[in-house]
């Protein structure tokens, strides 16, 4: 349009197959409306599950069953680990003091240890974009939140949290 070239990378996306693996069709009545599962189950969780359930260019085995569990274990999760936050900031009246840093070293050891994850967490999402590979993308965000995020840092930090009993 302006002398240049229009892309420089392309990925092209395989086919969205029904759960057995079968062609979608209206004929056979296995045909998913994008607009009612949006609808039902939201755009995020649709387009995550469709995202890290299979390489770009390979096709995609589509059940909803999947998007559901897309919702629970992922967004649930995601959800309730910032509601935690919330509650507990929220009730302390907590703000974030934006010109405060601590140094490095001087937070908890779990603090320092879910700070590298994170760290890690980004380097290899980076990398997974970059190799044109969202889908490794994604179950590495799905096992940080889910282990790290969850599982150990909110777990072995709750009593940290609630006021009064701060202790590392």
């Amino acid at each position: 349009v302006f002398d240049k070239v229009a892309f420089k990378n392309v990925v092209s996306n395989g086919l969205v197959l029904d759960k057995n693996g079968q062609k979608m069709s209206k004929r056979l009545g296995n045909a998913v409306d994008p607009f009612e599962t949006i609808a039902k189950y939201s755009a995020d969780a649709s387009r995550w599950y469709m995202i890290g359930n299979a390489a770009p260019w390979d096709n995609l085995k589509f059940d909803i069953e999947g998007i559901k569990e897309v919702q629970r274990k992922y967004f649930g999760t995601l959800y309730n680990t910032y509601a935690f936050f919330a509650l507990y900031a929220n009730v302390d009246g907590w703000r974030k003091e934006s010109n405060k840093e601590i140094a490095h070293h001087q937070l908890a050891e779990i603090d320092q240890w879910i700070i590298s994850k994170l760290n890690t967490l980004i380097r290899e999402v980076t990398e997974c974009y970059e190799t044109y590979e969202p889908h490794r993308a994604v179950r590495l965000l799905e096992t940080f939140v889910d282990r790290n995020l969850s599982n150990w840092y909110v777990r072995l930090s709750r009593r940290r949290f609630w006021k009064g009993d701060v202790s590392d």
